[in-house]
C-alpha cells in the first residue's frame, strides 16, 4: 500500500498509509493528516487516489504545494518523490515505507543542534586576540585600558600647525621690510600707507581785488 512520510517541524516524521481514496492534508483539525506549521494552511492538499496512481492537488493555499522542488496544481506522485506543504517536506512511497521509519522514525539532521550557547564574557575580562589566541601576560595586563584613557593629540596638532604657520608669516613680513629698506631706503609701512591712501596736493586759492 502507498505511503507518505512527513517530516514534521518539531523534528518527528509522521508515516501515513493512504488507505483512504481521499487524504486530506493540512491545519485544520477535520483534515486526515493534520499539519501545525503556520506556513501550512488550513486545507492545504489532498492526495487522491485514481486507477492510474496517486495524485496530489494542492487547495489555492497559501505557500502553495510543491513536488520535487516545482510548484504544482495536480501532479501525478511518483516513487520517491518529494513533497512540500508550505515548509513541511515530505516523501511519496508507492509500496511501504523502508522499515526503519515503520519501527523508529527518524528526525531529519539539523545543523548546529549541538553547538552550545555562547557564554557571555565579563565586563573586567580582556577581549580575545582578533587571531582567537590567548593574550599572554604583558598584553593581559595592559590590555584593559581602553583607547580612549590615552590623551588625544588631535588639538594639540592643530595649535601647533597654527604657530608654525604664524612664525612662517611674521618672518616672511620681516624679510620683506628689511629688502624694502635696503632697496628703497624707506618704511614699509609708511610707504604703502601712502600709496593706499595717498597724499592730496595743496591748492592756494589767492583772490584778486578789483
Amino acid at each position: 500500500m502507498a505511503s507518505v512520510v512527513f517530516y514534521m517541524e518539531d523534528g518527528n516524521t509522521l508515516v501515513h498509509k493512504l488507505e483512504n481514496e481521499v487524504t486530506t492534508i493540512g491545519r485544520h483539525p477535520e483534515s486526515i493528516v493534520q499539519l501545525t506549521c503556520p506556513s501550512s494552511s488550513g486545507r492545504h492538499a489532498v492526495i487522491k487516489q485514481r486507477e492510474d496512481g496517486y495524485y496530489v492537488h494542492d487547495l489555492d493555499s497559501s505557500n502553495g504545494t510543491r513536488v520535487n522542488g516545482a510548484e504544482i496544481e495536480e501532479a501525478l506522485l511518483k516513487d520517491g518523490d518529494r513533497v512540500g506543504f508550505g515548509d513541511v517536506q515530505a516523501v511519496f512511497y508507492a509500496g511501504d515505507p523502508p522499515k526503519v521509519l515503520e519501527e523508529k522514525p527518524v528526525a531529519p539532521p539539523r545543523l548546529g543542534k549541538s553547538l552550545p550557547a555562547p557564554v557571555p564574557a565579563a565586563n573586567d575580562e580582556p577581549k580575545p586576540a582578533p587571531s582567537g589566541r590567548p593574550l599572554s601576560p604583558v598584553r593581559r595586563a595592559y590590555g584593559a585600558k581602553s583607547a580612549s584613557s590615552y590623551p588625544d593629540t588631535t588639538e594639540s596638532g592643530c595649535m601647533t600647525s597654527i604657530i608654525v604657520t604664524g612664525l612662517f608669516a611674521i618672518a616672511f613680513m620681516v624679510g620683506l621690510a628689511m629688502r624694502h629698506s635696503k632697496e628703497m631706503n624707506g618704511n614699509i609701512v609708511s610707504d604703502t600707507l601712502d600709496k593706499i591712501f595717498g597724499t592730496m596736493p595743496k591748492i592756494k586759492i589767492e583772490r584778486k581785488e578789483d
